[in-house]
C-alpha cells in the first residue's frame, strides 16, 4: 500500500483521558483538543456530538505501510485500554487524491455504487443502504448529472453534503476522498484490512481509467495459462490436484493464483469437507468487486459477509 491517507476512529467504552494516557504510553504523539477539522502533525482526540458516549481519534497524514503500522499501534492501544464501538460510531478513511484524474474519481464512485450491495453485505445492518443518515447510499447520486459532472467540486455539489458512503466534499477542505461506510471499531485487523481493501479498490479503478483491464489469456505467461486451464474443468479442484497435474510445488500454485486474480480472472473458491477448492468459469472480474483485490482480503470479507448473513 503506497497511498497517503488518514483515519477517523469513532469509539466509546473509555474516557478521553484514558485514551490519551493509553496512546502516550505506547509512544504516540497525541493531544486532546476541541472539535475541529484541522489536520495536525499529531494524533488528536476530539469530541463529536454524533457519537453516543464516545469521541473521535483522528490521525495526522499517514503514508503507506509505515502509516498502517502506526494505525495498528493506535488501535491495539485503544482496544487494550477497553475501547469499544456502539451503533453511533463510524470509521472513516481519507485518501489523498492529488494527481488522480477526474475520470478515475468517477470510476471509483461509479464502481462503489455498482457494488454497494456487495459491500453492504460485510457491514452491519445499521450501515447498509440508507439506514444511517451519516453514510447514505451512493446510488442516490448516480444519473445524468453525475455522468456530466466536469469537476470533483461538481460531484460534491451533486451530493450536497458529506454524509455519503463515499464523500467528495472533503476534497475542498483536505484534498481527499473520504470513505464513511465502515462501522465503528477499535479492532486493528478490521481497521487495517479496510484501509488496504479501499486502497486496492482505488488502484483497480485507476488502472481501468487508463485501459489496464484484464490481461487476455493469450498474453499470459505459459505457466499461468496452464494453471488457468487446470482450473477450467466442470468441477472445482484443490491446489494439491493442480500441483500433482503440473508437477508444481504448493507455493508456486498459490503465486499463480494470486497473479491471475490480480490480473482480473474470476477464480472462485469453495469449501468442501473443510478443504478449499478452486474453479475458473471463463468469466473475467472486470465487473466483480474482487477484481484486483488480494486473495487474503477477498476471503476475509467474503467470510465476514457469510457470518453476517447467518446472523441476520
Amino acid at each position: 500500500m503506497n497511498r497517503r491517507f488518514g483515519v477517523e476512529l469513532e469509539i466509546s467504552g473509555i474516557s478521553r483521558e484514558k485514551a490519551l494516557k493509553a496512546l502516550k504510553a505506547v509512544g504516540v504523539k497525541v493531544e486532546e483538543e476541541t472539535y475541529n477539522h484541522q489536520t495536525k502533525p499529531h494524533w488528536k482526540i476530539v469530541p463529536d456530538s454524533s457519537i453516543q458516549d464516545g469521541f473521535e481519534v483522528v490521525s495526522p497524514i499517514l503514508h503507506g505501510e509505515a502509516g498502517l503500522e502506526k494505525v495498528e499501534i493506535v488501535a491495539r492501544a485503544l482496544e487494550d485500554a477497553g475501547a469499544t464501538a456502539n451503533k453511533s460510531c463510524g470509521f472513516h478513511v481519507h485518501f489523498d487524491i492529488a494527481g488522480i484524474k477526474l475520470g478515475a474519481i468517477k470510476t471509483i464512485i461509479r464502481r462503489y455504487a455498482k457494488f454497494e450491495d456487495d459491500i453492504d453485505a460485510f457491514m452491519p445492518s445499521s450501515r447498509r443502504d440508507n439506514a444511517n443518515k451519516y453514510c447514505l447510499s451512493m446510488k442516490k447520486i448516480m444519473g445524468v448529472n453525475f455522468e456530466e459532472a466536469g469537476s470533483i467540486e461538481r460531484i460534491a455539489a451533486i451530493q450536497g453534503s458529506r454524509y455519503y458512503k463515499v464523500n467528495l466534499e472533503s476534497y475542498h477542505r483536505h484534498g481527499t476522498i473520504e470513505f464513511r461506510h465502515h462501522s465503528g471499531t477499535s479492532n486493528a485487523a478490521k481497521i487495517c484490512g479496510w484501509i488496504r481493501f479501499l486502497a486496492e479498490f482505488m488502484d483497480v479503478c485507476e488502472k481501468m481509467e487508463v485501459g489496464e483491464q484484464i490481461q487476455p489469456a493469450s498474453q499470459l505467461q505459459p505457466a499461468n495459462r496452464k494453471f488457468l486451464e487446470a482450473l477450467s474443468g466442470k468441477n472445482p479442484v484443490s491446489l494439491d490436484y493442480v500441483c500433482e497435474k503440473l508437477g508444481w510445488l504448493n507455493h508456486t500454485a498459490r503465486s499463480a493464483l494470486s497473479r491471475l486474480r490480480k490480473a482480473g480472472y474470476a477464480i472462485k473458491s469453495v469449501k468442501t469437507n473443510g478443504k478449499t477448492l478452486y474453479i475458473y468459469e471463463g468469466k473475467s472480474e472486470e465487473d466483480s468487486l474482487w477484481a484486483g483485490i488480494s486473495q487474503k482480503l477477498a476471503l476475509f470479507y467474503q467470510r465476514r459477509a457469510a457470518v453476517l448473513a447467518v446472523a441476520v
